[in-house]
């Protein structure tokens, strides 16, 4: 599976501290999968201690586009 990286989704993974690996992790291995009012799913995991929020860009497979990622209480 090939991820893709929003510049965005790149600027919050560094200010919160979230690595590509656990961005991967997250979207292999998340606990809860839903939908925002555009589509787009969003994966939540917990990863080392974190709940992790991944979004990513509908209808896209293969590459993956990651719009943006928070820590679960953002």
């Amino acid at each position: 599976m090939k991820i893709e990286y929003l510049q965005h989704a790149l600027d919050q993974m560094k200010e919160r501290r979230i690595s590509k690996e656990e961005v991967e992790s997250c979207i292999n291995d998340h606990a809860v999968e839903y939908t925002d009012r555009g589509g787009n799913p969003i994966y939540v995991a917990s990863i080392k201690g974190r709940r992790i929020k991944v979004v990513v860009k509908k209808d896209c497979v293969n590459p993956i586009m990651v719009i943006t990622t928070a820590d679960k209480d953002d």
